[in-house]
């Protein structure tokens, strides 16, 4: 495992070679073993691999997956560090391959993290506008679009149960694909054939058929709440929940605009908003309206946890778990 020490003068060799570099594989591969060091050795190796990746060809696929051990190390500053630079990974025939890489990294419950990997995904974009990129993230958009459940001829379920509707990654993966569809907006036009464009509106319709009963039912909860009433766990987990459903609901009205729309903004659930009591009226056209959002206050520092945290625990077992016809019998 090599020190600080053997990195920094591994790095001044690469550096030093200017045309010559690539004749350093040696000095690459040391760098390349940096990732399994501790947290300094880690932080450089996020910043002196992609640095000197395209002179290495070789090593590419290796280069890529020590990259990506970083996205997923422990340290949060490490992991942020790694995100931000995997942009330059995505040359050639590596860029599908870094494209999907970030597609993952968006189901990320850290929202500075998102912030990276969505920003990455749209420098990726800039790179090489073309279908490619974008559909790898509509394609995982789809994995978490169930398609309604077949009817028996008595037009009952034929199945056992319910899809279940993931609302936290949906917020996600909508939103991204909202941004960049603004880049390619003839993408779900143009690039699809009608078969999969019908199969997409019949998602659509059958997760915003769901979406809406959750919606009411939230509402319903959180009526006449304020104050004190608004603080306790379950609640919290309500008022996330209904941001997080209204932002959905404004980004699904806009693709089922003829031709598919992109103008709508929302403010994404994990961000501080303007308080404005639930309860109120004015707390329903806020969330739901698809006009720019009011510029928030100062919020918590950057690395403050939300109460957004998708993969794990009761806020995502109360909305990933949730199907439509529960809702329709209450909780």
């Amino acid at each position: 495992m090599p020190t600080v020490e053997e990195l920094y003068r591994n790095y001044g060799i690469l550096a030093d070679a200017t045309e010559q570099v690539g004749q350093h594989k040696d000095a690459y591969q040391v760098i390349l073993d940096g990732v399994k060091g501790g947290t300094k050795e880690k932080r450089l190796a996020a910043q002196f691999i992609p640095k000197f990746f395209k002179h290495f060809p070789e090593l590419a696929d290796s280069a890529i997956n020590a990259q990506l051990d970083l996205c997923e190390d422990e340290d949060v500053s490490i992991r942020r560090q790694a995100i931000k630079e995997l942009p330059q990974f995505a040359t050639g025939e590596n860029l599908p391959r870094v494209a999907d890489i970030l597609t993952q990294l968006l189901q990320t419950d850290d929202s500075a993290e998102f912030n990276l990997v969505n920003n990455a995904l749209l420098s990726i974009f800039k790179m090489d506008a073309k279908e490619t990129n974008l559909r790898k993230l509509f394609d995982k958009l789809l994995e978490y679009m169930p398609l309604p459940p077949e009817e028996a001829e008595n037009g009952e379920n034929a199945g056992n149960e319910e899809p279940k509707l993931q609302f936290s990654y949906v917020e996600c993966l909508l939103y991204s694909f909202h941004q960049l569809g603004r880049k390619l907006p003839d993408f779900l036009t143009a690039k699809l054939n009608a078969e999969k464009l019908k199969d997409f509106k019949i998602r659509l319709q059958y997760f915003a058929r769901g979406l809406q009963v959750y919606i009411r039912q939230l509402r319903l909860a959180l009526q006449g709440k304020a104050g004190e009433a608004l603080k306790t766990e379950e609640n919290k987990i309500k008022v996330v929940a209904l941001k997080i459903t209204n932002n959905i609901n404004v980004l699904i009205k806009d693709l089922f605009h003829i031709p598919p729309s992109y103008k709508s903004t929302v403010t994404l659930s994990w961000k501080p908003v303007q308080k404005v009591e639930i309860g109120q009226k004015r707390a329903s056209e806020d969330t739901t309206s698809g006009s720019p959002p009011k510029k928030a206050p100062a919020g918590p520092k950057r690395d403050a946890r939300q109460i957004y945290n998708p993969p794990s625990g009761k806020y995502s077992s109360n909305l990933s778990n949730f199907n439509y016809e529960r809702s329709l019998q209450g909780k």
